[in-house]
């Protein structure tokens, strides 16, 4: 667990920072291993009267993190999703919700060679603990409103974010939109996956994959259930992934596509 919290609070330190590809201490490193940018401009915005939307886009940027006395390194991803409209006040006519499928497991390997995997994480989902492992496509949300990073108390927008630095995403220079409204109508919004590492004789394991969707604010309800993932057409989407699959046998951690239903199946049977 202090592993686990060490790599999810740097990848939340570093963000998106010009430095993370350095090495933060004599004691560690972490090294971005790639990263993609995906960009939606709303070139076609009359047919659906969101002309004030400008653009949309997402950058997901892989990391590995690596600690002095482990020799193992940790692996993660972390994303950014950054939407532009025509001015200050049209930026609450949009909504990001985010879905996700799959989730965290752990394996090992026993004394007969045996590879044994299970769920033993849950996640706060809609209002409550769950398992942290979904079948199926259900919306990515703490509470019961759809719109990402919501809160119950603050609303849909208060945690949407912006820099004093344009084009920067560090967290020294981040404001919040509901504490103080930008200059430019730019925001963006941030997530940190549970990571991957090895730990003991086994390995914590991620297997995720991700829809990050940006909806007409008006067309997000204020309360649904998990499962309602059809609520409303989106204006735009985009997939992403944060897999990383320990293999005993080469010792390092695969990132290939996975067949989430059969691997919840497979962990359901152990």
């Amino acid at each position: 667990m202090k592993k686990f919290l060490l790599f999810s609070g740097l990848l939340f330190f570093l963000g998106f920072s010009a430095s993370s590809q350095a090495h933060f201490t004599g004691k560690g490193h972490v090294h971005e291993t790639a990263k993609k940018v995906q960009f939606f401009l709303n070139k076609d915005c009359a047919k659906n009267d969101t002309c004030s939307l400008k653009r949309l886009t997402l950058i997901v940027k892989n990391y590995e993190v690596g600690f002095a006395d482990d020799p193992y390194p940790s692996y993660g991803n972390a994303s950014v999703v950054e939407y532009e409209t025509d001015s200050v006040e049209s930026l609450e006519k949009y909504a990001v919700v985010q879905f996700i499928m799959g989730g965290v497991f752990y394996s090992s390997k026993n004394a007969n060679g045996k590879i044994e995997k299970n769920i033993g994480t849950v996640v706060g989902s809609f209002g409550e603990n769950v398992q942290f492992f979904f079948q199926e496509w259900v919306i990515d949300s703490y509470d019961l409103d759809p719109v990402y990073n919501s809160n119950p108390d603050d609303g849909r927008f208060y945690y949407l974010r912006w820099n004093k630095v344009p084009g920067s995403y560090e967290s020294r220079t981040r404001q919040y939109y509901g504490a103080e409204k930008p200059n430019s109508p730019i925001v963006y919004l941030t997530d940190y996956p549970s990571g991957a590492f090895v730990t003991g004789p086994g390995a914590v394991n991620a297997a995720m994959k991700f829809k990050t969707c940006l909806y007409k604010a008006g067309d997000v309800p204020a309360k649904t259930v998990r499962s309602d993932i059809n609520f409303a057409k989106p204006i735009a989407c985009f997939e992403w992934q944060n897999i990383y699959m320990f293999d005993f046998d080469t010792g390092k951690f695969k990132t290939d596509k996975v067949d989430i239903p059969a691997l919840f199946k497979e962990l359901n049977h152990n």
